[in-house]
């Protein structure tokens, strides 16, 4: 159960926390949407256009509020009419008002000019992009995630733009339902034959066999629905599309809904995305600790966290291991959980895994700065609640996180050696430890997302920097560490001056683990520059350019590895972390600090 910002009770069968209200909720409000406006650089929900003319569009933003933005859903409803009584009209037909106050996701209705909407014309398309940007800057104040924006065709003309979208630019359209086409459009020929989730009612069937053939489906891959056929991708079976034989109404929509549009998300990892299964986090049996002080750490700061135990593990006295899985920075953690997906290795796996989030604006405290509450010592105790709470395998901890987070798991690696197995940090380096905070500050305040963050670190040399030396000075600890990363996030080869510090991350780890340092090469055979005892391409399709380092200890343990993801910007794949599972779990740790490895 869920208490509405009003104090009614409703039931909502996600655990996304319902934080996001606006002054407008419950009433259409008609939004600017300026034509210079041609990108949107927010870390992992980033969206890039053209400039074109100012427009409008009438936005319907819940009453009952919507959760984060990144994990909030947009509805775009294309309709011929430009005025406040079509978009009107539109919303009450179809019920989407009412589907927008029990699922918790943005309506908007994108106004066409004069001329109507144009598959010819790429300034529609631009504007429709641009629609999405000007979301949070609006009157709503509400915006949502670019992976997970669904479109509605609600005329012939609207439809077939939207198919000329899906075609030419699958990253800005997780799905469409598309009622009519105009009755002498052809398909278009010039589409990159991307995957796209659809729904097509009545008259738009006549687009099945285009659906069929970007998303691989014959015959075989088809289940009968009542009235409509439903088609999996035999290659991902995230992607899927529907041809109902009815024609659009408001029962479709809720269908499309129910069947796609809320279980899908595309992610801007590949050129053209990948479609992952949104979480049903309550189904799924997570436990929540919403703004819970009962960690007594940093003088009682209610501090969030969600946990997650297989199945299997329930009840169990069998001990487990424990993964950390740390968001990046201006996300949330079920964000971070559906973005990395420990939560399905442990079901297979056998582990346990919590979800943290940082106590404030976000950000991560990776430098342990004490103007701020320190996360390193929320983190602590949070290990402690988790060992009192479940049957933790206390030599079996380990640590993994995303942009920002990586910075954190690199962070307690350093800084907590005595206390975990290995880490997986992706995207995010060892800032904490080798830049200095007021410079990293001075980097994340002119982001979007660090708007609002506190003044500057006070202390020159980091507590994260000073506590990792002397723990190393005291121990010969090895830290197990498999850094991920994108090959388009930032430049590879990388340069020597890189201000997040990739290169020399990379040496102090080696330099840690007892591996000697080998020249950067930046016209080296493979694409980072990069040198290692073993390189290889990883996966059936070779995505991933994997290197690997041996220590110069007892037996030569692979200690240090490098994978970078081909084709991948500031993001994450799967398979990632599934390659960091197979590399951590090999570790344990013994209660002198010193590390064990399996065979």
């Amino acid at each position: 159960m869920r208490k509405t910002k009003g104090g009614a009770t409703e039931v909502n069968d996600t655990m996304n926390e319902i934080t996001a209200f606006s002054p407008f909720g419950g009433r259409l409000v008609l939004e600017e949407v300026k034509g210079a406006q041609e990108r949107a650089n927010v870390p992992e929900n980033s969206i890039e256009t053209k400039a074109g003319d100012d427009r409008s569009m009438y936005v319907y933003v819940p009453a009952s509020g919507c959760p984060d933005a990144k994990q909030t859903q947009v509805v775009m409803f294309l309709r011929d009419g430009a005025d406040e009584a079509s978009a009107q009209a539109a919303m009450q037909e179809y019920g989407l008002d009412a589907l927008a106050e029990k699922e918790h996701f943005v309506l908007a209705f994108p106004n066409p000019r004069q001329s109507g909407w144009s598959e010819r014309d790429a300034e529609d398309m631009d504007y429709l992009s641009r629609c999405f940007m000007a979301l949070p800057q609006g009157k709503g104040k509400v915006g949502g995630f670019i992976g997970m924006i669904f479109y509605i065709g609600g005329s012939p003309s609207a439809g077939a733009l939207l198919l000329a979208m899906s075609a030419r630019r699958p990253l800005n359209v997780a799905g469409v339902l598309l009622s009519e086409l105009p009755a002498d459009y052809s398909i278009p020929q010039d589409g990159v034959n991307a995957p796209q989730v659809a729904y097509l009612c009545g008259g738009a069937a006549r687009a099945a066999d285009y659906f069929g053939k970007v998303n691989g489906v014959t015959g075989a891959d088809a289940r009968p629905l009542e009235h409509a056929v439903l088609y999996t991708s035999p290659v991902n079976p995230n992607v899927r599309h529907i041809v109902s034989e009815l024609p659009f109404s408001a029962q479709e929509a809720v269908r499309a809904w129910d069947m796609l549009f809320c279980k899908a998300r595309r992610w801007s990892n590949d050129t053209y995305g990948t479609y992952q299964k949104r979480t049903d986090f309550t189904a799924r049996g997570f436990v929540a600790h919403v703004n819970d002080p009962g960690l007594g750490v940093n003088e009682g700061f209610a501090h969030t966290w969600y946990e997650y135990v297989p199945p299997r593990l329930r009840g169990s006295k069998e001990k487990a291991p424990l993964v950390f899985y740390f968001h990046g920075i201006g996300c949330v953690p079920l964000y971070g959980a559906e973005q990395s997906g420990w939560h399905d290795i442990a079901d297979r796996e056998n582990f346990i895994v919590v979800y943290p989030k940082p106590a404030r604006n976000k950000a991560w405290n990776i430098w342990d700065e004490p103007g701020m509450p320190s996360d390193q010592a929320f983190v602590l105790a949070l290990l402690e609640h988790m060992k009192r709470t479940y049957a933790i395998d206390e030599s079996r901890v380990y640590i993994s996180g995303f942009s920002m987070g990586g910075m954190m798991t690199n962070a307690l690696a350093c800084a907590y050696p005595e206390l975990f197995a290995a880490a997986a940090p992706c995207n995010g380096f060892n800032s904490g430890y080798l830049v200095p905070a007021s410079e990293m500050w001075t980097m994340l305040r002119k982001m979007p997302t660090g708007r609002g963050l506190p003044d500057g670190p006070s202390e020159p040399v980091t507590r994260t920097r000073v506590r990792a030396d002397a723990k190393k000075a005291a121990f010969a600890y090895r830290m197990p560490l498999i850094q991920s990363s994108g090959l388009l996030d930032g430049t590879w080869p990388a340069a020597q001056d890189d201000p997040f510090k990739r290169l020399a991350s990379f040496d102090y780890w080696k330099t840690y683990n007892n591996i000697p340092l080998t020249p950067y090469e930046p016209a080296a055979a493979c694409e980072s520059g990069l040198t290692a005892d073993e390189t290889f391409y990883d996966c059936a399709d070779g995505r991933f350019l994997h290197h690997r380092w041996f220590s110069r200890d007892e037996g030569k343990p692979a200690l240090f590895e490098v994978v970078l993801a081909k084709r991948m910007p500031h993001a994450l794949d799967l398979r990632q972390l599934e390659l960091a599972w197979q590399f951590m779990k090999r570790f344990s740790r013994g209660k002198d600090g010193s590390l064990h490895i399996d065979p």
